[in-house]
């Protein structure tokens, strides 16, 4: 894709291009869209990739660069929302270390992969990843009241598989790869919901980290909206992250729930590139 950053002129004054989407957005949208993000992402464990990647692709991104766009602020913005669940005492390292390992190694393959794909077709799958994610929101219960136990070795390996599973689906659509690491911890791990949410973001970190550095190689992030999207993002993730201690997720996790539901369907229905 050809880049579109803004060049220099004769005075040596900035010229803005306006075929840049970093440059077209107004600055508030753009600071809104960070804090949805990172605030969204922070609540319910998820990084932001389901809020960033649509619409990033809506503001003019092909869907793969704002996959890379999405996993780069997803990473950024990942060791502060661990910071503020562990303050808050929702971490559980012992079940989140090996997903993280598991997650790592799924990522590269995933990020790979999805260099392979048309980026329409890319998108549609994507459309359908959220319908997905939204049913198991909407209808799979979150019942877990326990802080986790010690995991067996055979557990460790379940895990990990797990959060290779994670890894691909990350590295693939450009997310965190936490719906995937947050129901496992509630449903294989055994943990409470918030505890499974902050122990998510430590096998996000590394996932996201990894897949973004391998789009970045394919040259598929915008590194100026990555600027722009970053700085409120850190300061939505780490409310989000405070917030999931005060607030009550149900009510929070439905809402969430039909944003992807509708967001989804448009993907999949849409003829546009």
């Amino acid at each position: 894709m050809k880049e579109t950053d803004s060049t220099e002129t004769a005075t040596g004054q900035a010229e803005i291009n306006p075929e840049d989407p970093a440059d077209r957005r107004p600055i508030w949208q753009k600071i809104l869209l960070g804090l949805a993000a990172g605030g969204g992402g922070g609540l319910i464990g998820v990084g932001g990739g389901v809020v960033l990647v649509p619409v990033l692709t809506y503001w003019g991104l092909t869907q793969r660069r704002a996959q890379g766009t999405s996993l780069v602020v997803i990473a950024v913005i990942a060791p502060l929302a661990i910071v503020g669940y562990f303050l808050n005492g929702n971490m559980d390292f012992g079940f989140a270390i090996p997903l993280a390992i598991g997650g790592a190694l799924g990522s590269l393959a995933g990020s790979n992969l999805a260099q392979r794909f048309p980026n329409r077709l890319l998108a549609r799958m994507f459309g359908g990843f959220l319908v997905l994610v939204a049913f198991r929101m909407l209808f799979i219960q979150f019942g877990a009241n326990t802080d986790g136990h010690e995991l067996a070795w055979l557990e460790w390996v379940e895990v990990g598989l797990f959060g290779v599973l994670a890894g691909v689906v990350a590295g693939f659509f450009g997310v965190g790869g936490g719906v995937v690491f947050v129901p496992t911890g509630v449903l294989l791990g055994g943990l409470e919901q918030v505890i499974a949410q902050g122990s998510s973001f430590v096998a996000i970190f590394p996932t996201s980290a990894l897949a973004a550095r391998a789009y970045s190689l394919k040259g598929e992030i915008d590194w100026r909206m990555a600027g722009w999207l970053i700085p409120s993002a850190l300061v939505g993730v780490l409310i989000g992250a405070y917030g999931a201690d005060l607030i009550s997720g149900n009510y929070l996790r439905y809402t969430f729930a039909c944003y992807l539901l509708y967001t989804g369907l448009r993907r999949m229905l849409s003829n546009k590139r």
